[in-house]
């Protein structure tokens, strides 16, 4: 195993040693470059079986280990477990944050094994480049991220995807008042090789409203969303929850 720098390692390969320091919560083991080193899903399913107690590994580097659909799989079993433990215990500190699997062939099915547990996870940095995510795919991280309260980073660079209108519908969801308050208002970057600059421009503007903070960015979308129709007032509920919030942005506007 090399060390690069403090608490930094690269192991050679997935050897009794590193899994028996894993599963022993070894607190020097906190980034782990395992990149390139042909693990497939079966060395995948057994390096997350390892890490099932594990709260001190902070970031892990699986990237181009050819791990397809099957060790997306499993990797969301062990992101789901690690969920309930951090709840169990009340240790949202611990527990991976930065989870890089670029180039490992996850393709839609990759993505939507690993969907439910994005609804909720503790990761706030996800590398999923060059997977082959096609539409369909994107559509479903989209609708899980949708929920997501963590995620702060998203790397999607060289994917099959020819539009991004579902990342915009996560973070700016115009069907309706509610649904632009329950939009995702925590991703503050998503890196893309966009050909469609229209779509990454406005893209580009709702995420530079998140880098406000979660509430500002929920006012300044809400404002926006009944500036392009002041109609939409005609249409809210009294009785709702966000009502306070509008008098005030309301307030805002007319002074």
């Amino acid at each position: 195993m090399k060390k690069l720098s403090r608490h930094i390692y690269t192991p050679t390969n997935l050897n009794q040693n590193l899994l028996r320091r894993l599963r022993a919560n070894d607190s020097a083991l906190v980034r782990i470059i395992f990149s390139s080193r042909n693990l497939g899903s079966q060395g995948v399913r057994i390096l997350m079986e390892s890490l099932q107690m594990n709260t001190k590994l902070n970031a892990l580097d699986l990237s181009s280990n050819s791990i397809g659909p099957q060790g997306a799989s499993a990797i969301a079993l062990f992101l789901h477990h690690q969920m309930m433990i951090s709840r169990s215990n009340s240790m949202e500190e611990g527990g991976i944050k930065t989870l890089i699997l670029g180039d490992n062939s996850l393709c839609d099915e990759g993505v939507k094994a690993m969907a439910y547990v994005l609804e909720n996870s503790l990761l706030e940095s996800l590398w999923i480049d060059n997977n082959f995510i096609g539409a369909r795919g994107l559509a479903t991280l989209s609708d899980a991220l949708q929920k997501n309260s963590r995620m702060r980073r998203l790397h999607l660079h060289s994917n099959s995807f020819q539009s991004v209108t579902p990342l915009i519908k996560c973070t700016f969801n115009k069907q309706s008042l509610n649904s632009v308050a329950d939009s995702n208002h925590i991703l503050t970057h998503i890196f893309l090789n966009c050909g469609y600059s229209y779509e990454c421009e406005e893209l580009e503007m709702i995420l530079k409203m998140n880098r406000m903070g979660k509430m500002e960015a929920r006012r300044k979308k809400i404002a926006l969303f009944l500036e392009e129709d002041m109609g939409r007032l005609l249409q809210i509920d009294m009785d709702s929850k966000l009502l306070p919030m509008l008098l005030g942005i309301l307030t805002n506007h007319c002074g």
